[in-house]
């Protein structure tokens, strides 16, 4: 029941993760003629289009906050993980636990921050392109709230695999996909 209940949630997260990858490149996909009209109207037309600028502010944490949160998903993050490779499995399970739970409170705190720059930021309106500014920050509450939910899916495929872990002769993060798909 544990492990189908951890496999329902990972398959979930497969999921959103490709929904925020796909975010993530389709707003790298807009900033490419954003930018490229801003070269066209500042060398070419002598007229430098103002709202490009803001535009890709906006862009740029659409890129950044959802794709960060997928790369928690895939382990595709940066990450030092010397030391617990060089621990027994059941030891790198337990710090890897640890730097998962470490996770969960640091998206946490992401997504409240992130929540809080919206509704103090949403009454003002961005300069040029006159749409509210707690728009900003709501790429940092997904990305939060990504990273909370990614690691404590994390933790509960360690959990659920702890035999796998046992039996084996080193600890990684793939050995525990084969038990939830």
């Amino acid at each position: 029941m544990f492990s189908q209940l951890t496999g329902m949630l990972d398959r979930l997260g497969g999921r959103l993760a490709k929904i925020l990858n796909l975010i993530g490149g389709i707003a790298l996909v807009a900033l490419i003629p954003a930018f490229a009209w801003l070269v066209f109207g500042r060398y070419v037309l002598n007229e430098t289009p103002t709202w490009v600028e803001q535009l890709s502010l906006i862009l740029i944490v659409l890129i950044t906050f959802p794709v960060a949160a997928a790369c928690i998903r895939d382990n595709s993050h940066l990450s030092v993980s010397f030391f617990r490779d060089a621990l027994p499995p059941k030891a790198a399970a337990v710090m890897a636990l640890i730097s998962y739970a470490a996770m969960v409170v640091f998206g946490y705190y992401m997504f409240i921050g992130g929540y809080d720059l919206v509704v103090f930021n949403w009454a003002k309106k961005m300069p040029i392109i006159h749409i509210p500014d707690g728009m900003r920050s709501i790429p940092m509450m997904v990305c939060g709230a990504g990273i909370a939910f990614y690691s404590v899916v994390h933790i509960l495929k360690i959990l659920s695999g702890w035999n796998t872990i046992a039996q084996s002769r080193f600890y990684s993060d793939k050995l525990l996909d084969k038990d939830t798909e």
